[in-house]
């Protein structure tokens, strides 16, 4: 059999080729890559509240017939930035024994429950830049109105409770994060307080008489946070008070009375101002500030006989104390 020169010079032509093919892929050491993809979904982290203050740890002391502002501060953060919060409320509200529990709500109640009036990012302390920060500080504020129930060592039969504030944050995946002051005891001070409406004009009342069934009314009303009754004194009556050179009536030509009767039937002889006359009075706390709680008491007086004439003017006291 007969071999071709030409087939035998091609079939070695490729062994050789394929040889040097094969020694570079060695000496080059070449590597084919693949790729796979890749996915996840980022989710929702709810927010938190953190370093939650009110009134910088202060007693809140109320003022009367009216509000004091009041601040709660907070921390609030979310890991998926801090531009992903949407809202922060918060409330002050009166617990019996202990605070309530983190989150509970309340609705406004002048006696026992504050809801903020409103909550905003901070523009001095610690803001919200957006993108990768996460945290940022809020300020809530509180209109405390003067019937919040006292918790001090005055207040009558509430010194073991308490009040509290509790804050909660919401993202705008309504995923929402709870907080109340706990390491803090925060009290509201007792505020015995009341307003007199009136004066008690006598009128002409002739020397050696009384005013008989003509009494004079006068309004009790309740502007602070406890139950009262009222210490009632007198200072004497001139015809140029308060110098009092001339013409002079003492406190207890004055009577008074919560009911309105004549002269010789009211209870009460008005002391003088070193020993003030208490009443009892129906004065309880407010449980609104639109609704007063008021009472009236009934004015008369007996001019003496031989008393100089004149127009005598003088000034009574009323002071509140606690029922």
């Amino acid at each position: 059999m007969q071999i071709s020169r030409s087939n035998f010079s091609v079939s070695h032509l490729t062994i050789a080729v394929a040889i040097l093919f094969g020694a570079l892929f060695v000496s080059l050491g070449l590597v084919f890559a693949d790729t796979s993809s890749t996915s996840v979904t980022v989710g929702n982290s709810s927010p938190t509240v953190t370093s939650l203050s009110f009134n910088g740890g202060n007693n809140v002391t109320l003022v009367e017939n009216s509000f004091v502002h009041a601040t709660a501060t907070m921390t609030v953060s979310d890991a998926n930035g801090c531009s992903t919060v949407s809202s922060v409320t918060a409330q002050f509200a009166f617990a019996s024994t202990t605070g309530q529990a983190t989150g509970a709500t309340c609705g406004y109640d002048a006696n026992i429950c504050y809801r903020a009036t409103s909550c905003t990012a901070t523009t001095t302390g610690n803001q919200c830049t957006g993108g990768a920060d996460t945290s940022a500080e809020y300020d809530c504020g509180f209109h405390v109105w003067y019937p919040a129930r006292p918790t001090d060592g005055s207040s009558p039969g509430l010194t073991a409770a308490m009040w509290y504030v509790s804050a909660t944050s919401t993202d705008g995946s309504a995923a929402t994060g709870n907080a109340t002051n706990t390491s803090q005891t925060i009290e509201v001070v007792t505020l015995n307080a009341l307003n007199i409406t009136g004066s008690i004009p006598f009128g002409t009342v002739a020397a050696n008489t009384n005013t008989g069934a003509t009494n004079q009314a006068i309004t009790h009303t309740n502007t602070g946070n406890t139950a009262l009754d009222n210490q009632i004194s007198g200072d004497v009556m001139c015809t140029d008070y308060a110098t009092c050179t001339g013409g002079v009536l003492q406190p207890g030509q004055q009577k008074f009375d919560l009911n309105d009767v004549t002269y010789a039937s009211l209870t009460n002889t008005l002391a003088a101002t070193s020993s003030p006359v208490s009443i009892e009075l129906v004065l309880a706390t407010s449980t609104a500030t639109t609704s007063a709680i008021t009472d009236l008491s009934y004015w008369g007086i007996a001019i003496p006989n031989g008393q100089t004439t004149g127009a005598y003017t003088g000034q009574n006291t009323f002071t509140a104390v606690a029922d």
